[in-house]
């Protein structure tokens, strides 16, 4: 009970993370900012796991302790500029919005790779902390405040790089940002002075939550109708798979004879069956694609991996439709063209030619009409 109100803060913290990891992992809108936004929690969430067991295991005699004392510390000193890296290399992808920016840049964790070969060195010559193998008790070394003082420095220097590009975001961003960093340095500073105002990695918990409120969560994601993802969620994610290189394709659908129906039946009718289009797109696609409403009567579904299942997947669309209970629903046909990502393709060229596609079946069907 006492590790529980010592530790009170770290568990609350845990539980937000968690809450966060889930919010992330239920979003179908695939980003690379929303997977960094997944290892800052990872990194974060281990740091505050690892707190706490170094004062649990602190003075424990049992077979493993001294082992497990260590580790602990060792990796909780190492955790500090993974977290940090990471978190810079979100604040450059939403400034530049170039991955490769990023990977060239090693997700900035030079910072991480010096600090593992420095703990190391205090394996042989304990600088930064010592565990007596006698008492297992942990002594602070001569150079530990260093480590806090460059961690320090490092969200300083977040804090004048997002100042010094602050006119490629908007104001509102870089004051997210500002506090972002700033609230682990204040943790940081506080937890120098008293060990056991455990602020130093909960406080980054508050300024990611900030991050992904305002600038994850994007309420214009949904299309008002259909309640699928919009075009701009569309363009999105499409701009991801373009720079992650992964195996994709693009089919664009558009309806046939909407404008009849709805002079026939009228607009209310037409909205209806829009929806239910949408609906349709979304149980055929839910597994293995992202589908969108681009405008009217427009379509389009991001289809993650190959394309072998292209035809299956437009006969069981067609089939799901056709089991409607209303008669205009039932009754609906649509045209669509499909084409595979090939390398160097942009995503003009991927709506461009999908789009001729869809059209040339379009036209296909209107002969089988008349004839």
């Amino acid at each position: 009970m006492a590790y529980l109100v010592q530790f009170q803060i770290n568990i609350f913290a845990l539980g937000v993370l968690f809450a966060l990891y889930l919010f992330v992992r239920a979003s179908k809108l695939r980003t690379f900012s929303g997977n960094i936004i997944l290892w800052i929690i990872y990194a974060t969430g281990a740091s505050i796991i690892l707190e706490p067991l170094t004062w649990i295991f602190d003075g424990m005699m049992f077979p493993g302790a001294y082992f497990l004392e260590y580790s602990t510390n060792f990796l909780l000193f190492l955790v500090g500029p993974v977290i940090g890296g990471v978190l810079l290399s979100y604040v450059d992808y939403r400034i530049f919005k170039d991955q490769r920016r990023i990977r060239s840049k090693m997700y900035y964790q030079q910072a991480s790779v010096l600090t593992f070969f420095i703990l190391l060195y205090n394996l042989y010559n304990p600088i930064y902390f010592h565990i007596n193998p006698l008492t297992n008790g942990f002594n602070s070394g001569p150079l530990k405040e260093l480590h806090y003082v460059v961690l320090a420095a490092f969200y300083a220097y977040m804090v004048f790089f997002v100042w010094k590009h602050r006119q490629k975001i908007p104001v509102q961003e870089t004051l997210i940002f500002v506090l972002c960093f700033l609230s682990p340095i204040a943790g940081m500073v506080i937890q120098m002075f008293d060990s056991k105002l455990h602020f130093s990695w909960t406080s980054i918990v508050l300024g990611l939550l900030l991050v992904y409120v305002f600038l994850e969560t994007v309420p214009s994601e949904e299309d008002h109708l259909t309640k699928l993802f919009n075009r701009r969620s569309y363009e999105t994610e499409l701009s991801h798979l373009l720079k992650s290189g992964k195996e994709f394709g693009v089919f664009i659908f558009d309806l046939n004879n909407f404008k009849e129906i709805n002079d026939e039946h009228g607009h209310q009718k037409g909205d209806e069956v829009i929806v239910a289009f949408g609906r349709a797109l979304e149980k055929i696609f839910s597994e293995k694609g992202l589908a969108s409403r681009l405008g009217g009567d427009e379509f389009a579904v991001i289809l993650r991996g190959g394309d072998k299942k292209v035809e299956r997947y437009i006969h069981q669309l067609s089939t799901l439709l056709h089991q409607e209970k209303d008669p205009v629903v039932a009754s609906l046909t649509f045209s669509y063209g499909y084409q595979h990502y090939h390398q160097d393709m942009t995503m003009d060229d991927l709506y461009t030619l999908a789009d001729g596609k869809m059209y040339l079946h379009k036209k296909a069907s209107k002969e089988i009409q008349l004839s």
